[in-house]
């Protein structure tokens, strides 16, 4: 149980240690012996992230954002970008926590999987989304180096990238988008051209975050073939080996709403060097794996936003009154809290479930045809949903604030603005819905239609919930699939206008039913392994809410925010043990 009357905001608590849900998924899902060599790394970054990590993030965020530095005092071109001593200190302290290292150590029990690393990310991500977008660029560069790098190429770079040393370390960058073209990727019309055992390339890339770091990988057109078939992948470093600069030319950075903490910038590739990575035409192959990393990345830190929201809200409102009374006391804030309770639970409980997929393919050598198209599907499912609900649950914290809310004292203007980058990093939510009917139709041409991974797997799911009391709440959901499925194959039989205007509602809905199955199961779980029903409430609730609204109509007289809110927000103990 947690008094959150006792705090001044949420920067008292250790972020690790006062969230149960993530302790809940990091004890059942975590090896056992993962999770006894890294839970202390996670109660030591619980309290890091909470103190001068989000302090030197306030700072960063308002008087302290990175600086474009064109020319020296000799009026010589250097292209540098100006941090804060404070910022530089997180950048040093977070890698060196292990949060892409760790992937890459041999000095652990055993391979570290992308589970434990997401939940360093994700604490990161509650003080300072605009640092985890490096650390996410980092890792995926990193990621696609150890899956299509050659053997020269990760001897060299990526003990770099995945260095814990802050004196060794080089960041990761991702230059792909470019003005005429940002999810239109077949659009690009940068160039690569051979020039002995590299390439020289020249163009210009619209967005790049992380602009200046030491070893990007980039997308350029290698032949005159249209669309994405046209493209390679190239690697290119800052500094080349003969120790000059390469042709990389930082035009200016973008002012941006938020995350500022992160220099994003208008490159100029004037023949810049790069090495192919892999096969001259799988460029855009290799590219889509380090969207991969960045989509579970943004999912990950949208989920995290939602949690700080919550936890300020939470805070706020137990000590803030108003006609007498705290404002945790008034229904409409109570249905608020309850609500934005509820969404959390749902969303960690499809966020684990692609990382668990991310980990069965590319960390534990598990990869099927079906596995992966359950990947594809529960990256952009989770992409889109955590986005959404991480501006949504920024919002209502900063209502429940009410007019302090708005001010910039407060974390809750900061929150707003980073959440809402999450809903167009990496894909915006639209191309999201449009790459969960991109999927369910390949995978209907490989199996004539007549079976869905993710259907199947959610009617698995289901038929693992056993508790009577829960019964109800299964059928309910099991009711969905059949119209799911019907909804799905009408629309892949469907002209490309009316798939394009019937995508997002899709999947809402596929999101939905998913989130409802594994929301339960988890409930199931925690009340065989604790005895808490505070979960299986949760779930009850979430299918409800989504499956039938109207248990709530004005007339029922039924107040979930007055029922449910003791046991599912104010209750936040429970936590399960270790079994196993």
């Amino acid at each position: 149980m947690i008094d959150y009357s006792r705090y001044a905001d949420g920067t008292k608590l250790n972020w690790y240690k006062s969230d149960f849900s993530m302790q809940h998924y990091a004890r059942r899902y975590l090896s056992p012996a993962i999770w006894a060599w890294g839970e202390e790394k996670l109660v030591k970054m619980g309290a890091y992230a909470a103190g001068p990590m989000d302090r030197r993030a306030r700072h960063t965020d308002r008087e302290g954002a990175p600086r474009l530095i064109r020319y020296n005092r000799q009026g010589e071109e250097i292209n540098e970008i100006w941090y804060n001593e404070g910022y530089l200190a997180t950048v040093g302290d977070c890698y060196e926590a292990g949060v892409v290292g760790w992937r890459y150590r041999q000095d652990v029990p055993e391979r570290v999987p992308f589970l434990f690393t997401q939940l360093l990310h994700m604490l990161m991500s509650e003080a300072e989304t605009g640092f985890t977008c490096p650390v996410t660029l980092t890792m995926s560069v990193a990621f696609v180096l150890e899956k299509f790098g050659s053997a020269e190429q990760k001897e060299k770079y990526l003990p770099l990238l995945a260095s814990m040393d802050r004196r060794t370390l080089e960041q990761g960058a991702t230059y792909l988008t470019e003005i005429q073209g940002g999810s239109d990727v077949g659009a690009i019309q940068t160039r690569a051209v051979p020039d002995g055992d590299q390439y020289r390339l020249t163009g210009e890339k619209w967005f790049a975050s992380n602009c200046d770091a030491g070893v990007a990988i980039a997308l350029a057109r290698v032949n005159d073939a249209p669309g994405t078939k046209g493209l390679g992948l190239f690697l290119l470093p800052r500094q080349l080996p003969d120790g000059t600069r390469n042709s990389i030319t930082i035009r200016r950075l973008k002012d941006k709403l938020g995350v500022r903490a992160v220099a994003s910038g208008e490159l100029e590739l004037k023949g810049a060097v790069g090495y192919l990575i892999g096969r001259p035409d799988q460029g855009f192959k290799y590219m889509a794996e380090a969207l991969n990393i960045s989509r579970m990345c943004t999912a990950t830190g949208a989920l995290a936003i939602s949690r700080r929201a919550f936890l300020e809200a939470a805070i706020y409102t137990s000590k803030r009154t108003a006609f007498g009374q705290t404002l945790n006391h008034f229904p409409m804030v109570r249905q608020t809290l309850l609500d934005m309770t509820t969404d959390i639970e749902a969303g960690w409980a499809l966020a684990v479930q692609m990382i668990r997929v991310m980990d069965q393919c590319h960390t534990y050598g598990e990869e099927t045809e079906e596995r992966s198209i359950l990947l594809r599907l529960l990256l952009a499912m989770a992409k889109l949903r955590l986005s959404e609900k991480g501006v949504e649950h920024a919002k209502a914290a900063l209502e429940l604030h009410g007019g302090n809310g708005y001010i910039e004292e407060y974390v809750t203007p900061r929150l707003l603005r980073d959440a809402q980058v999450n809903t167009v990093w990496e894909g915006p939510s639209n191309i999201m819905a449009l790459e969960i009917l991109k999927t369910m139709g390949r995978e209907g041409k490989r199996t004539g239609g007549r079976s869905s991974i993710i259907l199947e797997e959610i009617r698995e799911t289901l038929d693992g919930v056993n508790l009577p009391e829960l019964s109800d709440a299964v059928q309910c959901v099991q009711e969905q699939i059949p119209e799911l499925y019907k909804d799905a194959k009408y629309l892949l039989q469907s002209d490309p206008l009316t798939q394009n205007g019937f995508a997002r509602r899709l999947a809402d809905r596929l999101i939905d039913v998913y989130s409802a199955a594994h929301l339960l199961e988890e409930a199931n779980y925690a009340r065989e392994t604790t005895g808490s029903s505070r979960l299986v409430k949760v779930a009850e609730y979430f299918v409800d809410r989504t499956f039938r609204p109207e248990i709530f109509d004005i007339r029922s007289g039924y107040l979930p925010s007055q029922e449910l809110f003791a046991e599912v927000v104010g209750d936040q103990g429970g936590c399960p043990t270790r079994t196993g």
